[in-house]
């Protein structure tokens, strides 16, 4: 026996789809999203300001760890030349101002990006207790769009956004 939907479908002709003003309201949409959205595809410069903010922001976090982890007092600096981690004192076998090996080998340091706009620099040194001294504590790039702080008590690196 037959079930009721099926009757109504073959009495009133039921037919499935989409309408044409749900496709055109599709259409219109994906060109609202393609018009705002793709040019932001094709700007070399915002993959840029977020990668150097990524690796500056690692290289705060190394250098913090390395001198939580040496006993050694860390100096990182990032600034318009880029960052660089080096020693603040002597260390050991390593004189002040040495630079921090990488761990993938080389100095770790990098060069900003010349489309990479930066405002503030940040100037600390790291101790053992993880805890930074310096009187530039924040670092803002990409005409403020991420900023990176050092709190001087603690050494909490905090980033926004």
């Amino acid at each position: 026996m037959p079930t009721t939907t099926a009757v109504n479908c073959f009495v009133f002709s039921c037919r499935r789809g989409f309408t044409l003003v749900e496709l055109l309201m599709v259409i219109v949409l994906i060109g609202i999203l393609a018009a705002v959205v793709g040019p932001r595809f094709f700007d070399r410069q915002v993959f840029d300001e977020r990668l150097f903010f990524e690796e500056s922001l690692a290289a705060v976090r190394y250098g913090q760890k390395l001198a939580v982890a040496s006993g050694c007092p860390i100096r990182t600096q990032i600034n318009n030349a880029g960052y660089t981690l080096t020693y603040a004192q002597a260390c050991g076998p390593l004189a002040a101002g040495s630079a921090v090996a990488n761990p993938s080998g080389g100095n770790y340091a990098a060069s900003k990006p010349e489309n990479v706009s930066m405002t503030t620099a940040l100037d600390i040194t790291f101790n053992s207790l993880g805890g930074a001294a310096g009187a530039a504590n924040s670092a803002n790039l990409g005409n403020g769009a991420f900023v990176l702080n050092v709190n001087p008590v603690t050494g909490f690196i905090g980033t926004t956004p």
